[in-house]
């Protein structure tokens, strides 16, 4: 039994998020546009690290999710918030 206060071992455990889509499919979409290469690079960066994972949809926009519950839809033109 763990005293009041103190963090359970089993829920201090976080499994990492993976990426479904590679990097390189999603780069090869936003080479045209700087300011798009750099959004997604740092995206990347951050779903490399394990903070949140994403999905490419049939439509060719990215849906990307935080671990913290953030979900957002990456179309070509917007970044919309879903949750």
């Amino acid at each position: 039994m763990f005293p009041r206060g103190a963090f359970d071992a089993r829920t201090k455990r976080e499994k990492r998020c993976r990426t479904r889509t590679t990097p390189d499919a999603i780069a090869g979409l936003v080479y045209a546009d700087p300011a798009k290469v750099r959004v997604l690079t740092y995206f990347c960066r951050i779903v490399a690290d394990g903070y949140a994972e994403w999905h490419m949809l049939k439509n060719g926009d990215i849906w990307l999710r935080f671990r913290t519950g953030e979900i957002y839809l990456l179309t070509k033109t917007t970044i919309t918030r879903i949750a």
